[in-house]
């Protein structure tokens, strides 16, 4: 996709993400109160008074009074903000810097590859900051910016969405090259005023205008904040800190403090060899997992971070009850409570649109990649069996279902997953036979038997396809199941052989991640209901996996055949409900003695066709079929 597509889409991924309804703009004295220590007023005023301000009669004087085009204010600000950094935000921290650059002809890389540029960065340097992927000592990149400004002039001035997707599209590249962010600021200015933008994972706000020249303290403290040299002011959780290499300016080793299983405080060492996975979004759960080790043992383990709503149960309320399943991910130590949204915001936030989101941080045991890193059929098939089969469920009283039978009789004091995605299903140990498969991330699941939980509805990007269709039926283990079978399709249709993806991402892909929802759904009951397309699955795959993908398909099919008849016949929501209870819920064990037939066919007919093939082959000189 040409880069200038790759951004429209993604401006067109914020406007839904973020700006769904009005940007909430806060009250006209907010941004007043912000970063007071970083600036003493008269300390202020005294500077103000001096030449060396260029403060003159009421106004900055660098800034030209009537600028006709933007980027005539470039050079300006850029005097005028390292002005005010030299002396008000300076440091005498061992390689801890700040500097205003111009930017807007410097392209700066994106996660996938795509670049923007920024008007102004602010080149960071620091714990949490590592130099760009070039030789230039000084270069720069989203992972080296403590913030990002916008210029605009006051008589073209944009609205506030298209500020928010504009600025937005940068600071979601922060969140993601800076992983711990916990929210990021950017400012615009024009030639009379200052905006603060700010993001976090409970979404957006703004702050009015305010005039630059007639409350240039205002201007100098939030001109401050955002190159502040306390990472804490600029929205990073300084509980994750790295040591960087003076002569290459990168990353050398980091750690993360947590606690450990007694909940006394410890620090894990970051696993520098692999990097943290982020949820690519800004608003939401904003999921960070970190490969660490632990410092005396030096066993792997993962540390996740994610925010949830304050109305939702904590993640350990589930993952308590999965303490020795086998598997499902195991929890060694938990942190409820690390940062809330709320405290990013002026007490008077509390429009309708706000959710408060608590983050919280579990440490786990780590077990193998995620299942993109498929080796063998066998080995994905068997890690979707092993995961399909009660592994979804928790069983409140510590013990799990062995068999899908088991389901039906504990079906109501379990827990459902609500988030099967190819991030969720990991690998595991090669050193653990009979454990080819592990779930993990359980912040989306539910109490099936809690009211409050209503099970809405999954989340990720493999979204089942009834997602939309009104009126909704709550969540259940069919849309888990289906889910699963999305993951089965990406994986098939994804990759040409272990390891190498096809040359070109197959439409129906495309189109499942499209950035509305409401599209995503659509195609997706499109796919579904037509015959499977063949041409889809590569030679690799061979008989068994496409049989494989067949029978699933034709499960599915049948599956929501079943549910739109229902849908047809119930009278009303309530009707529907007590239906779909009836007629699917009850039946529970057999979905998944079904699901787990289909893929037990694959398995045996991939060890036959193993077995045909070593025969064949004794002294092993050809590839394995597995």
């Amino acid at each position: 996709m040409p880069a200038h597509e790759k951004i429209a889409e993604l401006r067109e991924q914020l406007k839904l993400e973020l700006c769904t309804e009005d940007i909430y703009e806060t009250e006209e004295t907010w941004a007043s109160t912000l970063y007071h220590n970083l600036a003493d007023e008269a300390e202020v005023t005294k500077w103000l008074n001096t030449t060396k301000s260029g403060y003159r009669n009421g106004r900055w004087s660098v800034i030209p009074r009537n600028p006709t085009k933007k980027s005539t204010l470039y050079k300006p600000f850029i005097t005028l903000v390292n002005r005010i950094i030299a002396k008000f935000g300076m440091t005498d921290k061992i390689g801890v810097t700040r500097q205003a650059r111009d930017t807007h002809l410097t392209k700066l890389t994106h996660d996938d590859h795509h670049r923007t540029k920024p008007d102004i960065s602010i080149l960071a340097t620091g714990p949490s900051f590592e130099r760009a992927e070039t030789s230039d000592k000084e270069s720069m990149g989203y992972q080296n910016v403590a913030s990002v400004f916008d210029v605009e002039l006051d008589r073209t001035k944009t609205q506030p969405v298209e500020q928010v997707v504009q600025l937005g599209t940068h600071c979601r590249q922060i969140f993601m090259q800076q992983p711990n962010r916990n929210f990021v600021r950017s400012l615009i200015v024009t030639e009379c005023n200052v905006r603060l933008v700010h993001y976090d994972r409970s979404g957006t706000y703004v702050t009015p205008f305010h005039n630059i020249h007639g409350d240039p303290l205002t201007f100098i403290r939030l001109v401050l904040g955002l190159s502040s040299t306390d990472e804490c002011v600029l929205g990073l959780d300084t509980t994750v800190q790295w040591t960087i290499d003076p002569v290459t300016g990168k990353k050398a080793s980091g750690a993360i403090k947590s606690v450990d299983r007694e909940g006394n405080p410890i620090e894990y060492g970051l696993n520098m060899e692999v990097k943290p996975f982020i949820r690519a979004s800004i608003s939401g759960r904003g999921t960070t997992c970190w490969s660490t080790l632990h410092p005396v043992t030096k066993e792997r383990v993962l540390i996740k971070d994610a925010w949830r709503t304050w109305s939702k149960r904590s993640e350990i309320d589930h993952l308590s009850p999965a303490r020795g399943v086998n598997g499902v991910v195991q929890m060694l130590a938990f942190e409820g409570h690390c940062a809330e949204s709320k405290d990013y915001r002026s007490d008077s936030c509390t429009h309708q649109r706000f959710h408060n989101r608590i983050k919280s941080r579990v440490v786990m045991e780590q077990y193998g990649l995620p299942i993109w890193h498929f080796q063998t059929r066998a080995q994905l098939v068997g890690a979707l069996k092993d995961v399909t089969q009660g592994k979804r469920f928790i069983q409140l009283s510590d013990t799990v279902p062995t068999n899908a039978s088991a389901h039906k009789s504990l079906f109501d004091k379990l827990v459902l997953h609500r988030d099967i995605s190819i991030q969720n299903i990991l690998l595991g140990p090669c050193s653990e036979p009979g454990l080819p498969g592990f779930i993990i991330d359980l912040d989306m699941a539910v109490n099936i038997d809690d009211p409050a939980s209503n099970l809405g509805r999954s989340t990720n990007v493999l979204l089942s396809s009834k997602a939309r269709i009104q009126p909704s039926p709550p969540h259940d283990h069919l849309d888990d199941i289906e889910s699963f079978y999305y993951v089965l399709c990406h994986l098939v249709f994804w990759f040409k052989r272990p390891g190498v993806p096809v040359d070109h991402v197959p439409d129906v892909l495309k189109k499942w991640e499209s950035a509305k929802e409401d599209d995503a759904c659509s195609w997706k009951r499109a796919f579904i209901c037509d015959v499977f397309p063949k041409s889809l699955v590569g030679d690799y795959w061979g008989k068994p996996v496409l049989q494989l993908m067949r029978n699933f398909h034709d499960l599915i099919q049948k599956i929501h055949r079943t549910k739109s008849n229902i849908r047809e016949d119930a009278g009303n929501s309530a009707e529907q409900l007590a239906m779909i209870k009836e007629t699917l819920w009850g039946h529970a064990a057999e979905h998944y003695a079904e699901v787990d037939g289909i893929l037990q066919v694959a398995l045996d007919a991939l060890e036959l066709e193993e077995r045909q093939f070593d025969s064949q082959d004794p002294g092993g000189n050809g590839r394995g079929t597995g």
